[in-house]
């Protein structure tokens, strides 16, 4: 089989559009994965292009003896567990730390208020920001819950990061604190697409501005 850039990983380039170019910029450079403004090296590149593969891939879990609803609410926090777990790698790549000013900074800021205008509209008591709030181990994750709690939109992803972290350590539910699971799932899902889509636009845009850069060499 080839390896070719133009054939190799296709499940990689399904999952992370530009994946392809990407790959053939950084074997250009000698496998540096500066080219795309990224640290690390391009193991880390393949690690978080498989993450988001994952977290894009996910389909549910199969359940005995739960109700729809709850099931449903399990595998909408297992997705953001995922999800933000490839931003995470990202994140990495990128050499930035929360609250992610340098990522951002280029990004629509209205996607970032209507994120937050969403899902607010699903938590307007604050069950579940309250019982994050509660249960978080991290002071800063509750410095910016409190900040998002209290109307400062850029501080909504923290919502994923915590959804994460207290899921895998602590005693997140589908039903959290009297918020229905229906309002959970709706919240979970308008963050795992928000990230997804993020992450992909931030990747294209960084092949796009490496094949420029390099454009304007020749």
């Amino acid at each position: 089989m080839s390896d070719s850039p133009a054939d190799a990983y296709p499940h990689l380039e399904e999952a992370l559009p530009g994946f392809h170019r990407a790959r053939a910029l950084v074997k250009a450079k000698g496998d540096a994965v500066g080219v795309l403004g990224f640290v690390g090296s391009k193991f880390e590149l393949y690690r978080f292009a498989n993450r988001l593969r994952l977290a894009a891939s996910f389909g549910g879990m199969q359940l005995k003896g739960y109700g729809e609803d709850t099931a449903a609410g399990y595998d909408a926090l297992t997705q953001v567990f995922f999800t933000w777990s490839a931003f995470e790698r990202y994140a990495d790549l990128a050499n930035d730390r929360p609250p992610f000013r340098s990522l951002f900074g280029v990004y629509p800021r209205h996607k970032v208020h209507e994120l937050a205008a969403l899902c607010r509209a699903q938590d307007p008591e604050h069950h579940l920001v309250g019982f994050l709030i509660h249960q978080s181990p991290l002071p800063h994750h509750e410095t910016y819950l409190a900040r998002y709690r209290d109307g400062h939109d850029f501080s909504v992803l923290t919502l994923a990061a915590c959804i994460r972290h207290i899921f895998a350590h602590g005693m997140l539910t589908a039903n959290p604190h009297r918020l229905p699971s229906a309002n959970l799932i709706i919240i979970c899902c308008a963050l795992h697409q928000f990230l997804m889509d993020f992450m992909r636009a931030d990747f294209m845009r960084r092949v796009q501005l490496a094949e420029a850069g390099i454009a304007a060499q020749l």
